[in-house]
């Protein structure tokens, strides 16, 4: 008798763009906050340093916004990845809340979830993994604009996730915490071959063009080696911190295009450790593999926003047509 495939689990509910201003809503900070110089502070009540990000309208400075953002917030985000960290952060009430942001740039999930964990009376921890040492120091100059107690692990390879462990068990007895790794993350720890690129270039990622120093986008950029650790060990640190044992709230991954390699190799500990899962894509290839491999699995695809792509000059990969990002937020049945 021949197999028939069976995708999906048959629990998972997908959320639909009427429910999404609802679920923002439950991000909404009660308290009316001031407006302060060089920042953005969203109904959230998160303070983005705008003059810090080059491509954030300069007009944002000193603002506040109430306005829920929906399609989109003007300079980060779309409303479906609010939507992911609101669905994260829905039902949390007996163990920390715990987030990790790979390819993280300045952290913004990261801090963002710490910051209403805060607003929720709940401890948290988060790790935030970015391979751009100016990225770095993004992600701690935001943690402390939203006094949010940050600390940074650097080292080489073999060094990174013992560092990563204690500073998670030093900063246990906080409230809320973030780590930020100067690394990248990977199927292994390691070395990686990683671009160098201006800062103002969000678009960096773990691929190069076989001998050559040709990224996914065709751009001719040198590359150094970087150290990287593995989603494995990050996903274990983090959910052997405290006595609760928890898995993951939100594991937030944005790696510009190789998102399938990384999870496809990852899958088992990604499926041992997170319960939900938002997944920055890059080209429709990778979102229909994503697709299959993770409804295979019988987990369930909550959020399908596909990139969008323009297919003019050439590239030497599909996501190097691509202008703007899709999501897909995956539930993980097995650790609700």
């Amino acid at each position: 008798m021949a197999h028939v495939p069976s995708l999906g689990n048959g629990v998972s509910v997908p959320i639909t763009a009427t429910e999404i201003p609802a679920l923002l809503e439950t991000l909404r900070a009660e308290h009316v906050f001031a407006a302060e110089p060089d920042m953005l502070i969203d109904w959230m009540g998160v303070r983005t340093r705008i003059p810090m990000l080059p491509w954030a309208p300069s007009d944002l400075a000193g603002t506040m916004s109430t306005a829920l953002p929906i399609p989109d917030d003007g300079y980060r985000s779309e409303d479906v990845e609010y939507a992911a960290l609101a669905r994260a952060l829905q039902g949390v009430s007996d163990h920390p809340v715990r987030v990790v942001e790979v390819g993280a740039g300045w952290a913004p999930w990261a801090v963002a979830a710490m910051v209403q964990a805060r607003l929720r009376k709940l401890p948290g921890v988060a790790v935030a993994v970015e391979a751009d040492p100016r990225k770095c120091r993004w992600a701690v100059q935001h943690a402390e604009d939203n006094s949010i107690p940050v600390s940074v692990v650097t080292g080489k390879p073999r060094q990174l996730v013992k560092r990563l462990r204690e500073a998670l068990e030093h900063n246990s007895a906080a409230d809320q915490h973030l780590v930020v790794i100067q690394a990248a993350a990977w199927v292994e720890t390691g070395t990686v071959e990683f671009p160098e690129a201006p800062v103002n270039d969000m678009g960096t990622a773990v691929w190069t063009l076989p001998g050559t120093d040709v990224d996914y986008r065709g751009a001719h950029l040198a590359h150094q080696k970087i150290p990287a650790i593995a989603v494995a060990d990050l996903l274990e640190s983090i959910c052997s911190t405290g006595t609760d044992a928890a898995p993951v709230d939100l594991l937030h991954i944005d790696v510009q295009g190789v998102e399938f390699d990384l999870l496809h190799a990852t899958a088992a500990a990604v499926q041992e450790h997170t319960r939900l899962m938002a997944v920055g894509t890059h080209n429709r290839w990778s979102e229909g593999q994503l697709q299959y491999f993770f409804l295979e699995r019988g987990w369930g695809l909550l959020i399908d926003s596909p990139c969008t792509a323009h297919f003019t000059m050439t590239h030497p990969t599909l996501s190097g047509f691509t202008e703007q990002d899709g999501m897909q937020l995956y539930e993980n049945p097995f650790v609700l």
